[in-house]
């Protein structure tokens, strides 16, 4: 099952598509060993897996970068001068994840001006109960309280911290992994499986 969002990112040649299940094209597909960290890279060349990175950005578009994810946000960068994907969960958010993605960016030599961010399927903020442990490391103005529970809004924090560096044209598709039942959702099921995305130039 294939789902193209490549439409709703206006930048010509770009493409974004989420599968549940292994994508067919496996040539020069970039993967990061995901441990949610704050550590974005910036790469120019083909390799098999980055280790221990939770950020990947390229300007050569014969490559494919992947995310996984079962709840997490997947962050798509798209620009006509280079493109990219974060794995976003609260441990990210927390540390740095994005704030670290657009200084890398800064330093490679790009403007983020006309950059496009699409947010793909994550839990919404309806499921995504936290603890004070959690809770604690957010502004309280994310946080929703509910039947005496309360719950995060991952999307919220990261729309916030986009714009903090006047990044705006930002597209959520608002599909929630937890209450969506063919996605793949950690929070729901303890799966191992995971949703994949990629973005890719044609």
């Amino acid at each position: 099952m294939l789902i193209n969002y490549s439409e709703r990112i206006d930048i010509k040649d770009i493409n974004i598509f989420f599968s549940l299940s292994n994508f067919e094209n496996t040539t020069n597909v970039v993967r990061m060993n995901q441990t949610h960290s704050n550590k974005s890279l910036f790469i120019d060349k083909f390799s098999n897996e980055y280790e221990n990175c939770d950020g990947i950005f390229t300007s050569n578009k014969n490559l494919t970068l992947e995310v996984s994810t079962a709840d997490c946000l997947p962050i798509f960068f798209a620009d006509k001068n280079f493109f990219g994907v974060i794995h976003a969960g609260w441990k990210g958010l927390a540390k740095g994840i994005i704030e670290n993605s657009i200084r890398l960016l800064i330093k490679n030599g790009f403007a983020l001006d006309n950059t496009h961010i699409l947010i793909g399927p994550s839990i919404s903020k309806d499921y995504f109960e936290v603890k004070e442990d959690v809770a604690c490391l957010f502004d309280k103005k994310f946080l929703i309280s509910k039947n005496e529970k309360t719950f995060l809004s991952l999307q919220d924090i990261a729309i916030n911290q986009l714009n903090s560096f006047n990044i705006y044209d930002i597209i959520d598709v608002e599909e929630c992994t937890y209450s969506t039942p063919h996605y793949y959702s950690y929070r729901r099921d303890k799966t191992e499986k995971r949703i994949k995305g990629r973005i890719y130039c044609e």
